[in-house]
């Protein structure tokens, strides 16, 4: 009983519904005019939508950026790692078109009385030479660290500038 209470009960509704839709429809059916004002209106929205695509395409995405760019950070135990440090230091000069880096120079323990130098660029290790003791030995460790820091600097700016690259192409296509 309540099955059929229930399917009359949808018949009407659906009914009414149906009813509705139609006049409805022909109520809308009748054309108007749209008032200049509402015209106006859409296309000032369309050009102010083209104009924020324009300077979306112009904006670059930028890596985030160190507070402090550019730190050589000393973790050196003994006399001749602070010697290789003072002399990578003075060596080293600030890469230009490159930031967000910094570079630690770590010194580990090794067997008996020898230790490790390493140069790290980011967390990334780029040098690792047993210590030696002879100044002149330790200054050759340290142009060597030098050059190959800053070759790997040099060479994550290529790949940067090939990054922006494709970027704008990909935003002017």
């Amino acid at each position: 009983m309540y099955k059929w209470i229930f399917l009359i009960s949808s018949l009407i509704i659906c009914n009414s519904i149906f009813c509705q839709n139609d006049t409805v429809l022909k109520r809308d059916s009748v054309k108007k005019e749209v008032p200049q004002a509402i015209i106006d209106l859409v296309k000032e929205y369309d050009r102010q939508i083209k104009e924020i695509e324009t300077q979306r395409k112009q904006q670059l995405v930028k890596p985030p950026t160190l507070e402090i760019d550019g730190i050589v950070m000393d973790e050196t135990m003994s006399k001749s790692g602070r010697e290789f440090y003072e002399l990578f230091f003075s060596y080293w000069t600030k890469p230009v078109g490159y930031s967000n880096y910094y570079i630690k120079i770590k010194e580990r323990p090794f067997q008996f009385n020898n230790t490790v130098i390493e140069v790290y660029l980011k967390d990334k290790l780029l040098y690792q030479q047993m210590m030696r003791r002879r100044y002149d030995e330790v200054e050759v460790m340290a142009k060597q660290a030098v050059g190959i820091t800053q070759q790997q600097i040099y060479n994550e700016i290529i790949a940067q500038r090939a990054l922006i690259e494709q970027q704008q192409r990909l935003k002017d296509k």
